[in-house]
């Protein structure tokens, strides 16, 4: 009678998409008879059988989803590398992702390879398995898919798509000049994502050369930067490349 009710009580939980709990109740039913919890604690337990990897299901499909190239951790960058720009205090308060839910944004500037995409993709890949929703798109390809949708009367509907990510990651803002056409979109998704959603940017480009950058367009230019360091973290890099460390450790790489 007794593995009558297990079978249907574990029947029961599938027919509800308690998939994971079923499958490991006999366990979790072996594990309550060496312990003395009790029954908050061990509905408790048997609610987190089921929790936990549905979590770390979605987080990677949110992962799949989310355009990053590559699967990076903040574990993985080595912080000492730098000669300064991003403090340990600095660098633990991104990766507890409190400006995610504060909707804030965050700049990584410095010139080429001192690490600015692997912190941008690391946080966003990060947020994912966290429970935010994350979109990584270069600068380049934004503004071309926000130009095609234009001449496709599509434009305020991407741009509402570009708008519903918890975290937007724009990698190598200012690599390339942009038109006016390509200025003024990069300008409604900025102003889309105001105060909505978080952002993560990474240039090689100071605030000051923005105008020029933006098409010669000082207004726009102001106007965009007025909204995106409004509530922003501000990295300035600095460093040797980052990608030529493990090179020059060795020896492998020389400077005079």
């Amino acid at each position: 009678m007794e593995n009558i009710k297990l079978l249907t009580l574990k029947n029961r939980m599938e027919e509800l998409g308690l998939n994971f709990m079923a499958a490991g109740f006999d366990s979790f039913l072996e594990e309550q008879t060496h312990n003395d919890n009790t029954l908050l604690e061990r509905i408790y337990d048997l609610i987190e059988t089921e929790l936990i990897p549905r979590n770390e299901r979605a987080g990677k499909t949110r992962l799949k989803i989310s355009g990053i190239p590559q699967f990076k951790t903040l574990e993985a960058f080595d912080l000492s590398w730098l000669k300064g720009g991003l403090p340990q205090e600095k660098f633990n308060e991104l990766s507890s992702l409190a400006f995610v839910e504060r909707k804030e944004n965050v700049f990584f500037l410095g010139p080429s390879g001192v690490g600015k995409t692997h912190l941008m993709t690391a946080l966003g890949c990060k947020a994912c398995l966290s429970g935010f929703s994350s979109y990584y798109i270069s600068c380049h390809d934004l503004v071309e898919v926000l130009i095609k949708a234009k001449e496709q009367n599509r434009l305020a509907r991407k741009l509402k798509w570009f708008a519903k990510p918890n975290l937007l990651l724009v990698d190598e803002v200012g690599y390339e000049p942009l038109t006016a056409e390509q200025t003024h979109a990069l300008f409604q998704l900025i102003n889309v994502r105001y105060e909505s959603g978080a952002m993560i940017m990474t240039s090689n480009k100071t605030f000051g050369k923005w105008t020029e950058f933006m098409n010669n367009d000082e207004a726009v230019a102001t106007a965009s930067l007025d909204r995106l360091l409004h509530h922003c973290h501000i990295i300035s890099l600095q460093a040797d490349s980052y990608r030529m460390k493990d090179r020059m450790k060795v020896g492998a790489v020389g400077f005079d």
